[in-house]
């Protein structure tokens, strides 16, 4: 919780311009798994929920800085592959979205909020190519 408090107070100095935007959220976790070697990351909306999908498994690429991926969304974890002083971008999910879940191969991990009642209306079903099977799914406030 502490390292949430202050990714929140310091998220005007991380964005441009300094508020928050989904898009910004969802651009630096793409550019973070593209510089983890994601040949591909498929970006992209619909409504309010945003979705960061790929074939390649970024969340799970091999780190000295965490063992388990729920770390990325619980604490700010180095990202030293992006540059000094950097770290991961997942925990400003945890921070200012107000649900969200991963998928990877067809798991379903839920992060934030309640999941729906039928698991095949998951929002990125209808807005993510079926090629990608690791999406980060978020819904913005």
């Amino acid at each position: 919780m502490k390292d949430l408090d202050f990714v929140r107070r310091r998220a005007a100095d991380v964005f441009d311009g300094g508020a928050v935007t989904a898009s910004a959220l969802a651009s630096n976790i793409a550019f973070g798994a593209a510089v983890l070697g994601a040949g591909h990351v498929e970006l992209t909306n619909d409504g309010d929920w945003w979705f960061v999908a790929s074939e390649f498994d970024w969340l799970r690429a091999p780190s000295a800085h965490y063992s388990e991926r729920s770390e990325l969304f619980e604490q700010m974890v180095p990202f030293p592959e992006q540059g000094p002083g950097s770290h991961r971008s997942e925990i400003y999910v945890s921070a200012f979205a107000s649900r969200a879940y991963v998928v990877q191969d067809d798991a379903v991990w839920w992060i934030l909020g309640e999941p729906p009642s039928r698991p095949s209306h998951l929002p990125h079903r209808e807005a993510v190519p079926p090629w990608c099977v690791n999406v980060l799914a978020f819904s913005f406030r």
